[in-house]
């Protein structure tokens, strides 16, 4: 409870030392430490709450709302620290986190984007036919063509202005205004920027990619829990195919979504819910009634096929899919030489299907795969 506010502290000036941060921390909870345990204790039952739900209440409400709470907390101790010059209290210095910055301020910072602001600028877009349709509905580019490419720098440069835009109309952080450079870290966040299209060579690229984290995730659970290493999955190769259509299915189905967080997290928990008690069946239904994963006795759990904690977690992975792993991914398979790039996808395709080829026929079973008790506390995927 003493270090309480260290992470709001370093927030608010990246530049202190951790000492003097928790230093500061201690000095700003003297004479409110009851007050903050029993404002923790407040929170009881939305804590309570999560547990029901399983942690559903806690994305959707409590969370971000316990987070709002304790920044206005944070505001008031900050306030009563500087007011009564407890040692440390010039290091928070970030003003603008509490104060709306003022016209002249704003002019000096952004004239140089004001005027662009004001201008309504005429893009045109060069993209056609069925090339255009998949790369509006579906995120799709099936050449990356220079009208793609002036498309996407366009892409990127709006999303730029709206954050520029939020800064001049006083409606968010004023970044340039901040007592430590902005620009280096708004370089490397826009470069993550989510509404982009991606290539048939990258989504092949970022398939495998997933499916293989995904596999190096379910054989990491059953070692942790069992002590044993097992090749999780139907194939014998490392990689769990469910993740990589699954992330797949959000990237391109779900393209429309991505500027509603909200609604891209229902989504993706609905669509890879779907395909899992599908890929279940079709796996029951080609190998005789024989399972790789039983749900059954979990909670809200469908036959067995899919539950609320898997469901959950695919919600979860889909929204760090789609606004921070797939961007970074793609930013790392565009460097690659376009020859390269294709071999590699020829390759691992090649590979991959001999490796369905192979296990249609005698697919990865045995102990701690197919052979697994049905209290086990861990997702097991094919």
């Amino acid at each position: 409870m003493l270090i309480i506010w260290y992470p709001y502290i370093v927030a608010e000036n990246p530049g202190i030392g951790s000492r003097e941060a928790i230093s500061l921390s201690r000095n700003m909870m003297r004479g409110h430490k009851w007050q903050c345990f029993v404002f923790e204790l407040s929170f009881f039952g939305w804590n309570i709450l999560e547990l029901m739900t399983l942690g559903i209440s806690a994305v959707l409400y409590s969370s971000p709302y316990k987070t709002a709470v304790f920044c206005e907390y944070y505001t008031q101790l900050r306030k009563e620290a500087k007011d009564r010059q407890i040692k440390h209290a010039d290091l928070l210095n970030d003003r603008y986190l509490f104060e709306t910055a003022g016209e002249r301020e704003i002019e000096q910072a952004y004239g140089d984007v004001i005027p662009v602001l004001k201008q309504t600028r005429n893009f045109k877009d060069s993209r056609t036919g069925i090339g255009r349709f998949l790369s509006d509905y579906f995120g799709v580019i099936l050449v990356n063509s220079n009208a793609y490419q002036q498309y996407e720098q366009y892409q990127s440069e709006q999303i730029r202005l709206q954050d520029l835009a939020g800064a001049v109309q006083k409606i968010s952080y004023p970044g340039r205004l901040s007592n430590f450079p902005e620009h280096t870290k708004r370089r490397k966040i826009q470069t993550l920027h989510y509404m982009r299209n991606y290539t048939i060579w990258s989504l092949i690229m970022i398939y495998f990619i997933l499916s293989f984290i995904g596999w190096v995730w379910e054989v990491s659970l059953h070692l942790i829990s069992d002590g044993t290493f097992v090749n999780r999955g139907v194939l014998h190769g490392p990689w769990l195919p469910i993740y990589g259509v699954g992330s797949i299915l959000i990237l391109t189905l779900l393209h429309k979504m991505r500027s509603r967080p909200v609604a891209e997290f229902f989504s993706a928990v609905v669509l890879c819910g779907c395909v899992e008690y599908f890929t279940s069946v079709f796996l029951e239904t080609v190998h005789h009634g024989q399972k790789w994963w039983d749900y059954s006795g979990y909670f809200l759990n469908i036959q067995g096929r899919v539950c609320a904690e898997g469901l959950l977690v695919f919600g979860l992975g889909g929204i760090a899919i789609v606004y921070f792993l797939a961007p970074i991914i793609d930013n790392q398979i565009q460097k690659l030489k376009p020859k390269l790039l294709v071999i590699l996808c020829i390759l691992l395709l090649g590979t991959f299907l001999t490796d369905q080829i192979y296990s249609s026929k005698h697919p990865n079973a045995g102990k701690g795969i197919t052979d697994y008790s049905r209290t086990e506390d861990h997702i097991q995927a094919n």
